[in-house]
């Protein structure tokens, strides 16, 4: 089943529509949380430890205030800081401290001295309802709950972290875990998210299924296995010719390495024939580096039209008077394509809208086509990638942690990948792998889906095999066909 994700409006909105409509109290729904990040409390550090329960003054606090009342009823030693008057607190969260002090708990003002008598530390300071940076007086606090090496658990979302882009709004609480309830915030996947949140746990509180019915996600993550799925079926009858042919257009002075990292990813995908096209100088050594692809220099161009199924342009094409000529004669033909790389910095040059391609830009490359900056890219990536297809056209691969792919109406996030996977010549894989796919007949927003999650996982492979600093993207294809393999 996919996993839908929310922004912090509609969360809000969601939590509104069960307590009026759905018939379950605020406070009921803020136990079931308390609940939900005790049992996880309990797994993550089992032995009864100290506890230090940081709780602002909103409903994140109220959740605070129940897991307090839990840890204590089953062995923890509880202290409450707060970092709010305790007369301001309303609603459940008021009745929720009322019944922390019944339990015998006295909540006090927060001061840093409190950290050093506890074992772990529970973030429930701002939840998802931040929009604006941190205050001076509140960031101040955060610093030495940041530099007291204490692990953290923060509930719903790390105080500090913007839910729906994962920025941090001046200074956030880093957190070694996090539990987020109801619904699925974007921006833990996001920017600076994964970073900030840590491990991520979701607990649906055992609401009914329909409970979500009344919002549309902001996008979905489904599974490499639900896009494999997808994948076009192999009849018995097939050939070279219906298996697709696929053109890969690069390898420009000191850059086969990209062209050659690309065809391979194709190959690898099951396309029936990948052409490459590459300097003249270089066509014999890639020639005789795989006997299955076969390459040409550019005159070989007008073949494109007659043959082609799919078209791939970036790998190492360079952007000297040779590259552009590729790109200015390929770019008319009327077949799916794949543009990364230098195809993309072309392209920022002289924009256009097409329906027909995947652009696969990284944070630098969408800055390049947005004429914005990458930080700007980062800050927001949900609203950059829908920029991008807006001007653009077709489907759009923001790539980074948590690759957003978007075609105008839906939007995939894979959680899949890993920061050894930060190398030169990653992105040359998974432009072979996507035009492989298209190649071979399949839809551009699934070929894209099943490629980001094929690549990402082979990734993962990689780095259970060898480590961070051992992924090799050069190594990526063969962990794909045997990812493909078991999954066949």
């Amino acid at each position: 089943m996919a996993k839908a994700y929310y922004s912090a409006e509609q969360s809000r909105t969601l939590d509104r529509h069960l307590i009026e409509q759905g018939g379950y109290p605020g406070i009921t729904l803020m136990k079931r949380a308390g609940m939900a990040a005790t049992e996880y409390l309990k797994q993550r550090w089992p032995a009864p430890r100290r506890l230090l329960i940081l709780c602002g003054g909103g409903n994140n606090g109220g959740d605070g205030f129940i897991l307090a009342q839990y840890a204590a009823l089953q062995g923890y030693d509880v202290r409450v800081a707060l970092f709010a008057q305790a007369d301001r607190y309303q609603n459940e969260a008021a009745t929720a401290l009322q019944e922390l002090t019944e339990l015998g708990i006295a909540p006090e003002p927060f001061h840093p001295d409190l950290l050093n008598e506890a074992d772990v530390l529970i973030d429930a300071i701002l939840g998802t309802g931040l929009t604006q940076t941190v205050k001076p007086a509140l960031s101040a606090l955060f610093e030495p709950i940041n530099q007291s090496n204490k692990p953290v658990l923060a509930l719903d979302l790390p105080s500090g972290l913007h839910a729906d882009t994962g920025a941090v709004l001046g200074q956030a609480i880093q957190a070694d875990a996090t539990i987020t309830f109801i619904t699925r915030k974007l921006g833990l996947t996001q920017n600076q998210g994964p970073d900030t949140a840590g491990d991520v746990v979701y607990a649906d509180l055992h609401l009914p299924a329909d409970s979500w019915d009344s919002a549309t996600p902001l996008a979905h993550s489904h599974s490499l296995a639900y896009w494999w799925q997808r994948r076009p079926e192999r009849p018995l009858a097939s050939h070279k010719g219906s298996a697709g042919t696929a053109w890969l257009l690069g390898g420009n002075t000191a850059m086969t390495g990209a062209l050659h990292m690309a065809a391979t990813a194709c190959l690898h995908s099951g396309a029936g024939l990948v052409k490459l096209i590459t300097r003249s100088e270089h066509a014999q050594t890639l020639g005789a580096s795989q006997p299955e692809w076969m390459v040409y220099d550019e005159s070989a161009l007008p073949q494109l039209t007659a043959s082609a199924n799919a078209l791939g342009m970036g790998p190492g094409l360079g952007q000297d008077d040779w590259g552009q000529r590729l790109v200015d004669q390929a770019g008319s033909v009327n077949v799916p394509k794949v543009l990364d790389a230098d195809a993309l910095n072309w392209l920022a040059k002289a924009p256009r809208h097409r329906n027909d391609w995947v652009l696969t830009p990284h944070p630098g490359e969408a800055a390049r086509l947005l004429g914005t900056d990458a930080a700007h890219i980062q800050q927001d990536r949900l609203t950059a990638v829908k920029a991008l297809q807006q001007q653009y056209g077709g489907v759009i691969v923001l790539k980074g942690p948590g690759t957003l792919i978007y075609d105008g109406h839906q939007c995939e996030v894979c959680t899949a990948g890993n920061p050894g996977m930060a190398r030169g010549g990653m992105g040359d894989v998974l432009t072979g792998l996507i035009t492989g796919w298209l190649a071979q007949g399949m839809p551009a927003f699934e070929a894209a889906c099943l490629s980001v999650w094929l690549h990402a996982a082979a990734g993962d492979l990689l780095c259970q095999q060898h480590g961070l600093r051992g992924v090799l993207p050069s190594e990526l294809p063969a962990r794909i066909r045997t990812l493909m393999a078991k999954m066949a």
